[in-house]
C-alpha cells in the first residue's frame, strides 16, 4: 500500500494539472471554445461575402430590368408568354427513341 501514497508535492501537481485542464477545454473562455469560435466567425465571414456577391448580381439585374424592356421581352419569353397576335408552337421530344 506504500506505492499509492500521495505526498502534499504531488497532490498539488495533480490539482494544477487538473485547473489547467479545466482551463483548456471546460472554461467559459477556454482555448478550445474559443478556437471553435474563431472557426464559426471564418466561416460566417465567409457566407457574409457570398451573400454580398449574390446581392449585388441581383441589383445588376434589377438595373437591367428597370432600364432595358427587350429584357423583359426575353424574361416574358422564357416563361411561355406571347405578343398579342403571336401563335407559339411546342415540340416535344419523342419517347421512343
Amino acid at each position: 500500500m506504500d506505492k499509492f501514497k500521495f505526498s502534499k508535492k504531488s497532490f498539488v501537481y495533480i490539482i494544477i494539472i487538473l485547473l489547467i485542464l479545466y482551463i483548456i477545454f471546460f472554461d467559459s473562455a477556454s482555448f478550445y471554445k474559443t478556437d471553435r469560435i474563431k472557426h464559426k466567425l471564418v466561416s460566417l465571414q465567409h457566407d457574409i461575402e457570398e451573400l454580398k456577391k449574390d446581392n449585388e448580381q441581383l441589383k445588376l439585374e434589377n438595373e437591367k430590368l428597370e432600364n432595358d424592356k427587350n429584357i423583359w421581352e426575353e424574361k416574358a419569353r422564357e416563361l411561355g408568354m406571347q405578343k398579342k397576335g403571336e401563335e407559339i408552337y411546342i415540340f416535344k421530344e419523342s419517347e421512343g427513341l
